[in-house]
């Protein structure tokens, strides 16, 4: 009779202690946790560009203005594409300190000032191919070639990772990144 009433007490403990905890937890996923909200928001700011939409392409056209490479059939479309061919990051530590906190995030991706040793190079290339004289006096051929060469250009550029630092303050319960950071992040293909 005693094991059996000890086994009874033992279980209603046991039940007891889980339900507890389980309000304990509910009770802690209800107020968020800072690192986690800091690493929300990046991973908000970086998908779109990691799964590039529409409308994240007509963001960057209108900011890049592709518009000026059109006598060039250069498709701004394809050039975002290219731009952001091979981009990806991770998050490799966020360390919260009272209302400020720093991201540590590495960053996947092309720089875009490479470009213009990408063009360079295909262009020095293309003064050596004697096929430039045949469309040397036709202008639309050669501005269409100068396309396909940045398009080429483009296309060639690797991929590099850097590191980055993004850091946040906490202002009236909302964590927001400071604009030096913004600027760091704005700054990841140049």
């Amino acid at each position: 009779m005693r094991n059996r009433i000890a086994r009874i007490i033992g279980r209603s403990l046991l039940v007891t202690l889980v339900a507890a905890c389980g309000i304990a937890l509910a009770a802690c996923s209800q107020a968020p946790d800072p690192e986690q909200v800091v690493r929300d928001q990046i991973t908000s700011a970086l998908d779109q560009v990691k799964n590039l939409d529409d409308a994240t392409i007509d963001e960057v056209m209108e900011a890049m203005d592709t518009s000026a490479l059109e006598p060039y059939g250069v498709d701004g479309t394809e050039l975002v594409k290219s731009l952001f061919d091979g981009f990806d990051y991770s998050i490799e530590s966020v360390t919260v300190d009272g209302d400020t906190a720093v991201a540590e995030v590495s960053v996947t991706a092309k720089n875009a000032t490479s470009l213009y040793g990408e063009i360079e190079r295909l262009s020095l290339d293309l003064m050596n191919d004697p096929s430039i004289l045949e469309i040397a006096t036709d202008e639309q051929a050669l501005n269409q070639r100068v396309g396909e060469l940045v398009m080429q250009a483009m296309g060639d550029i690797q991929p590099e990772t850097k590191t980055i630092e993004l850091n946040f303050t906490q202002v009236d319960g909302d964590w927001e990144m400071d604009l030096a950071s913004g600027a760091v992040l704005s700054q990841i293909f140049v």
